[in-house]
Formats: structure tokens, sequence, C-alpha cells
């Protein structure tokens, strides 16, 4: 339900970014009372979800209509407007915005520092994924090649796969599979669409002919001792390069913050970190600016969908306490009323039930073209994943305070 702001006309506040970082924040503020901008520099909102992930595991329409059920009279969506290029944040608060939200996203792909990066059949994976999109373009021919372990690369890969021009694509990773990043079930089906995976190999050289990027020169790895991520890290073997043939090369290794289009407001207070992130107040999400606000992977660096949700409500959150005049402190989490149950007796072969897999279209269907992968449960399916027993009450159990008991509540 919206709040009616009834003190005078409602506050404006400029979101800058229509990812799920900065929808969420919008969403959120308009439902109390704020009129709300959105400036976006895609030609589309919905930031990452829009231009990056393939309509295979996440179609356009279903995009659309999610993001239009965000918005209402409150929020406006300006497309094809980027900060630093057509307005800067001194701008949007001289025109009489209360606070700014940058919610840019991490949409730069960070490059892998070898020579010849930028010859012609070297895309980086976001601008490869933006360029079939976005604009149906099919850049991918023959051999392809994908440096990388995370979802960006098996998104890249599996795009790749499914352009005409493409013999075979290869994945080449820098440790074993088990340090893959990528979920498991993305890896899976990329191996059975026929996407074959080079682990524990490191790209040293590229190589091109006329110009044109043609070779690969790459070196074997052993397992070290861990970094600081906790993964062991990759070492290379002495003596064991060797060359690759490719026609394609997409550097897909992990995606930057967009932080370059407000290097020119550093002079208006608002700071970046070593890793090229926005740097806040962790608790209230504040910048070195009072008025200035930022969320989600420009803060965080890349990170999952829900997480930026989060962040933008948090940050709407904190955006609202300020211009109050409250406290600026974290929002609690919400306590939906019910009654305590204590734990109950639940059969071990009902406990151990699996959850139902989600099928998928046919390996040689999906191939063939961009439809979505995964086609639902059937009516069958989806009761017996509707019965399983997810054991909520022992979680809940352990975690519940005496007061939220006491109260009839539980934490979400």
């Amino acid at each position: 339900m919206r709040e009616e702001w009834t003190d005078g006309e409602p506050p404006r506040v400029a979101v800058i970014g229509a990812g799920p970082a900065g929808l969420s924040a919008a969403h959120v503020l308009s439902l109390k009372g704020y009129r709300v901008t959105v400036f976006e520099a895609e030609p589309e909102p919905g930031g990452m979800l829009y231009c990056a992930i393939p309509e295979y595991r996440l179609p356009r329409e279903v995009i659309r209509k999610e993001i239009q059920s965000l918005l209402d009279e409150n929020i406006e969506v300006i497309c094809n407007t980027s900060l630093g290029t057509d307005f800067s944040i001194d701008s949007r608060l001289a025109d009489g915005y209360s606070a700014v939200l940058l919610a840019l996203g991490a949409h730069k792909s960070r490059p892998l520092g070898l020579d010849k990066e930028d010859a012609p059949g070297v895309y980086p994976s976001i601008e490869f994924l933006k360029a079939f999109n976005q604009r149906g373009e099919q850049l991918a021919k023959g051999r392809v090649g994908v440096i990388g372990g995370g979802n960006s690369a098996i998104d890249a890969a599996r795009t790749a796969l499914r352009q005409r021009d493409v013999e075979s694509v290869t994945i080449l990773y820098r440790r074993t599979r088990n340090e893959m990043p990528a979920f498991e079930e993305e890896i899976e089906a990329a191996i059975q669409e026929g996407i074959t995976i080079e682990t524990l190999v490191s790209p040293t050289e590229i190589r091109t002919t006329s110009h044109l990027f043609s070779h690969l020169v790459c070196v074997r790895n052993s397992l070290g001792e861990p970094d600081s991520s906790g993964r062991r890290r990759p070492v290379a073997i002495p003596k064991s390069e060797y060359l690759l043939e490719l026609d394609t090369l997409i550097v897909a290794i992990s995606e930057d913050s967009g932080v370059d289009c407000i290097t020119p407001a550093r002079e208006g207070g608002v700071e970046v970190t070593n890793w090229n992130t926005v740097k806040t107040d962790p608790k209230t999400l504040k910048t070195s600016r009072p008025e200035v606000f930022a969320a989600g992977d420009v803060v965080s660096g890349p990170n999952t969908i829900i997480d930026a949700i989060a962040a933008g409500k948090n940050a709407a959150a904190m955006i609202d306490n300020q211009i109050r005049g409250r406290d600026l402190v974290q929002p609690l989490s919400s306590m939906r009323p019910r009654p305590y149950l204590e734990p109950i007796e639940v059969d071990a072969d009902e406990a151990r039930e699996e959850r139902v897999e989600t099928p998928r279209a046919s390996v040689d269907w999906r191939k063939r073209n961009f439809a979505e992968v995964e086609v639902g449960l059937s009516m069958q399916e989806a009761r017996c994943e509707a019965g399983r027993c997810l054991r909520c009450d022992p979680e809940f159990a352990e975690r519940a305070s005496p007061e939220s008991r006491a109260a009839g509540g539980h934490p979400e």
C-alpha cells in the first residue's frame, strides 16, 4: 500500500541504473510516496537481466512483464541516458532531487591484460552477449574459445554454440572443474550441449594472422597453495605451453563495476575503492557525499540478482530515513504473524525425498534456437514437489528467539 506524502509536494529521488538494485529501490521509494526518476544508459530497463543473460535462461518477455509490474505513476524511466555523458550527479541535485542513488551495476568485462586483446575476433564477454541480446549480432565464428569458469563464461559459450557459423566451443579454465564458480546445472547443461571444458590451463599469448585473431598460446597448470579466496592457486607448469588454433576468443574472467562514468564526479566527493567499486558506509549505503547513496554490484562487485534486489531495498530505506530526518539504521527484517509450532516428527524417507528436477528441452532441439531451456513441471511433478517436507520447523526452532515466539512471529 502506498504511503501519502502529507507535508507539501513529495520529494524527488534520482536513481541511476535500471537493473535489479535500481528498480527495487525505485519501487520501494514509490510506495513510500516519493517521485522517482530512473536514468538508464541502455535502450531498455533491466540491467544485466536484459542485456547479458541469454533468452534461453530468461525470456525477454518475462523481464518486461516483471519490470512493468514494479512501475507506477510515481516512477519515470528515462533510457539511453548516461551518467558522465548526458548528465552529472551535480546536475541531478541542482534540478531539485533530494537524493541520488548510484545503482550502476557491473557491466564491464575484465581484460586478460595480454597484447593484441583488441584484435578483431577477440571479444569481452559482456560486449559479446550484449551484441546478440540487444542487436541480434552473431559475432562468433568457426572454432570458439571462452576463457573463464563463471556463469558469464557459460552464458557466452552456450550463446556462441547457438550461432549459425560456429563449429565448436571450448571453455578454458585455470583451475579444476570443482573450483569453477558457475552454477553446477549450467556447467552440466553446457557439457550436454557438446561444449568442451579444458581445465588447468591459462592463456599466455594472443596471436594474429593478417591482423585477425588466429591462435591462443596456453600453459598447463597445477594447483598450489590456497589464495585469498580459499581456492588453490593455479601454478604454471614449466615448458607446458601449447598452441590452440581458434577463430573467435571470448574473455569472461570477471566483471568490473561501472565507475568510469563517475570519475569526473570525484571532485564532488564520491569516492571509489581500489577494486573499482563505489565506497560506501556498509550500514547506511551512503557514499562520501551526503546526498548520494550506492547499492548493488557497483558497491559489492559482481554478485547475485537477489543480493542486488536486497541492496536496492535497503538503500531505499536509508534514503527515506535521511529525507525524513531519522537515524540511518538498517531496516529490521520483517516478521510475518504465525503461531509458533514445536518441531514435529517426520518419517525419515519423507525427509530424504529429493527435489523434483526441472525438465529441460532435448539437447538437439535447444542447440538450434534460443527458446527457454527449462520447460516447467507437469501437474503431477508440481504436486510431488509441493508435497515434499522442507524441514522448515527445525530450522525455525533453532533460529527463533523467545521474544519472537512470544510475539507469534518468525524471521524471514
